[in-house]
């Protein structure tokens, strides 16, 4: 059944706020997203006649935007497996910006720096080393649920080339956090969620936080990737 012009307001409504954090995921940029969101809602209006119910209206909308995100420059930009210790640098260089980090921290109703908000973002960063369509693929299976035929039809691929891209994905994130990662790996250079949580608290209880976060170096790489998944799915948004 086709979704008729009136109802789009309120089927967009229903997926808004999980399409801005998926175009947030992509780009890293807010401004970005909100542009993107609102570009795909002129789309979706536009081609609301073409759409055949093929798929779930959420498929087709992700789909949609997926397409205009793919043309934005920040979405396309890959980020080096340094950034976060380069942002860390600049940080720690900078007063100003220590300050706008212990402000807006500051100013949370509960000032408790939680270690998994800091793995959901790293995931944002990690995530942009790998191509584009990887990216993609991985974040729409792990983190929106979306099945491989639905992730086929959102990129136009077939699912044997949605099943390699996310294989291939996987593989590169574990290669890449066993690199960076000193929870997970003792050659790590990574620890950037136990030190801001000790810079920015009195109470120092990073290890006991890392603890339960469940990562390991005793357990193999595809598990601990798991476990970051199942720890950025606890949190509800990224915005």
């Amino acid at each position: 059944m086709q979704t008729k012009k009136s109802n789009i307001e309120t089927e967009f409504m229903a997926i808004q706020e999980q399409l801005e954090s998926y175009l947030y995921r992509l780009s890293a940029n807010r401004e970005d997203a909100k542009d993107l969101l609102q570009d795909t809602y002129i789309k979706i209006k536009q081609k609301v006649d073409t759409f055949q119910g093929k798929s779930s209206f959420k498929t087709w909308v992700f789909a949609i935007a997926t397409n205009l995100a793919k043309d934005n420059q920040r979405v396309k930009n890959r980020w080096k497996l340094e950034v976060q210790d380069e942002c860390k640098n600049a940080s720690f260089s900078t007063p100003s910006y220590q300050q706008r980090i212990i402000g807006s921290f500051q100013n949370q109703t509960e000032q408790q720096f939680e270690i998994v908000e800091h793995i959901n973002y790293c995931f944002t960063c990690i995530a942009k080393n790998l191509n584009l369509e990887q990216q993609i693929a991985i974040i729409l299976k792990e983190i929106y649920h979306f099945k491989r035929k639905e992730i086929a039809k959102i990129l136009d691929k077939t699912e044997g080339i949605i099943k390699h891209l996310l294989f291939d994905g996987r593989k590169e994130l574990q290669v890449r956090y066993e690199k960076r990662c000193a929870l997970i790996n003792k050659e790590g250079v990574c620890c950037q969620c136990a030190e801001l949580n000790d810079f920015l608290q009195d109470t120092l209880d990073s290890e006991s936080k890392l603890r339960a976060t469940g990562l390991s170096q005793t357990k193999d790489a595809e598990t601990n990737l798991d476990i970051r998944f199942a720890l950025i799915n606890q949190i509800k948004s990224i915005l």
